[in-house]
């Protein structure tokens, strides 16, 4: 029978270096006949009711991998509204509710469903976003970088600040977000729970200012970085997504941004979590600007070829590189969801579901008597 469990089960048994090997190992897999992955799919409805406009999303995560010995999908339905130029909960937004379908890969029974994503057990985000956003940190950050920027002071930048901490020995960082109390709130809890001194600064540059690792885990709709402020040596971290479909919707003008061009022509290189999730959802950090030839497709690689040896990382300290996790990709939601199935079963979490298998002519061969 299947199991039924909630992430809360197990949230607390994952540690993030795990998350970060379940990701990266994942992620290889897309290199070899043990990994399969579909680009993730948003399909909007737009809605303007009395609380003001709004589109109601549907997102699908689909994937699987013979090492994990699962295959399946992930579903969450969230809504976004805009406000000038960021994205936001429209004011009624129900608790999201995400459902993730685990299937054994070789014997196609269903293993179990979880409710919501695992979270990061010290932080609040998701624990796939940041696990995600650090694969690979040693193939592209400076082996000596301790100095950190951030950009944005929501759940992922706090999340993402965290686990950096327990994969480098970090000394400083600095903090910016528009909203002053949001960016000394923040800086102030994470510097209390990593013993990192983590400084709020009034602008956007200072920031990016005599630092190592870049980290914009915003909620913008516009560029947050100039290109011209950036270091040698630098290695900047981009989380935002796509949000095409609300540009074809008409309740936003242009395809969301988070960097400029200025720092896509500076980069020595830039990796991307999925080119084909850049194309298929034509993000607005990499596609267009290839579409409007601010750079080539050349110049992108995706991580899985350099977690593989397909392709280099760093080869010289004074290279700028940006890694794009622009999207979820359901082979690491699925991988990570297959490990809290283990760990749910593991602890007697949960319940059975009694879900008999019926026969049918497609499933099982052969063809009803009246064909």
């Amino acid at each position: 029978m299947a199991l039924f469990f909630h992430s809360d089960d197990v949230d607390d048994l994952i540690p993030f270096k795990e998350a970060v090997s379940i990701a990266e190992s994942a992620l290889k897999d897309l290199r070899s006949p043990k990994g399969t992955n579909a680009p993730r799919k948003r399909l909007h409805i737009h809605r303007n009711v009395g609380e003001g406009p709004y589109d109601t999303v549907l997102n699908v995560y689909a994937g699987g991998s013979a090492s994990y010995g699962a295959i399946g999908a992930q579903v969450a339905l969230h809504r976004k509204a805009i406000v000038e130029n960021v994205q936001k909960r429209p004011p009624y937004n129900p608790d999201q509710t995400e459902l993730a379908l685990i299937y054994d890969v070789d014997s196609g029974s269903l293993l179990g469903i979880m409710a919501h994503r695992p979270r990061h057990a010290q932080g609040v985000a998701d624990l796939r976003t940041p696990a995600t956003s650090l694969a690979g940190l040693d193939l592209f950050a400076r082996a000596d970088a301790k100095k950190v920027g951030i950009y944005g002071s929501g759940h992922q930048a706090y999340s993402t600040f965290l686990g950096l901490t327990e994969l480098r020995k970090i000394e400083s960082a600095k903090i910016y977000s528009p909203t002053r109390s949001h960016r000394q709130a923040c800086a102030k809890k994470m510097s209390e729970l990593t013993g990192v001194p983590v400084e709020p600064v009034d602008t956007p540059r200072l920031a990016a200012k005599d630092v190592d690792i870049i980290l914009c885990m915003t909620n913008t709709n516009v560029p947050v970085i100039d290109g011209s402020w950036l270091e040698e040596g630098q290695y900047i971290i981009s989380v935002i997504g796509s949000n095409i479909e609300l540009v074809k919707s008409g309740n936003i003008a242009a395809p969301r941004r988070e960097i400029d061009d200025d720092t896509l022509r500076r980069c020595s290189f830039i990796v991307a979590l999925s080119k084909d999730q850049a194309i298929d959802s034509q993000q607005g950090d990499i596609y267009w600007p290839v579409q409007n030839g601010v750079i080539t497709w050349e110049k992108v690689v995706d991580i899985a070829d350099v977690l593989t040896g397909r392709a280099k990382g760093r080869t010289d300290d004074r290279q700028i590189i940006l890694y794009k996790n622009q999207g979820g990709q359901g082979i690491v939601d699925i991988a990570l969801a297959k490990r809290c199935y283990e760990l749910a079963r593991q602890h007697g979490n949960g319940y059975e579901m009694d879900i008999r298998a019926r026969e049918n002519w497609w499933v099982q061969g052969g063809r009803a008597p009246i064909w």
